[in-house]
């Protein structure tokens, strides 16, 4: 299964609705709220208020040895997939943006212009935020000044 930053994580594409996931990947093994979940493929689907999907979450948020590490064999076209190591993501990806470390040996890389988020245990890949539809953009605001000789 090829993720796609930003474009696709296999046959769950940028633009598609929940209804086209399912057809796509038939009904999901769970519903937990609107996210969709796959075990077998070791991912769930999320879409957004606007009815589209908006992320695919991959692998598994309990750890290295959750269930879902094994089960999603999705990578990158740089090769990068469950139980990468920290080494490998910089490889392919450089520094990241944003770099969070947890206790337990937890580390959160974030990537926004990708769309890609990795969780890391003990230096290795356990679960992978992929974000479809493009970097998400901060918020924009306007200013309004009274004109010039009022």
């Amino acid at each position: 299964m090829l993720i796609e930053p930003n474009v696709a994580v296999g046959k769950v594409r940028v633009g598609m609705t929940t209804q086209q996931v399912v057809s796509a990947l038939g009904e999901p093994a769970r519903r937990i709220a609107n996210a969709l979940e796959y075990p077998a493929l070791g991912l769930a689907v999320i879409p957004g208020q606007d009815g589209l999907i908006k992320a695919v979450m991959c692998g598994d948020v309990t750890g290295l040895n959750g269930p879902f590490v094994a089960a999603f064999t999705g990578r990158t076209k740089e090769g990068i997939g469950m139980k990468s190591t920290r080494a490998d993501v910089m490889k392919a990806y450089g520094e990241p943006e944003k770099s969070e470390k947890f206790r337990l040996g937890l580390e959160s890389l974030t990537y926004p212009a990708l769309g890609l988020t990795f969780t890391l245990e003990d230096g290795k890949v356990h679960h992978m935020i992929v974000r479809l539809g493009g970097a998400q953009e901060s918020e924009r605001t306007i200013g309004v000044e009274p004109a010039a000789g009022k």
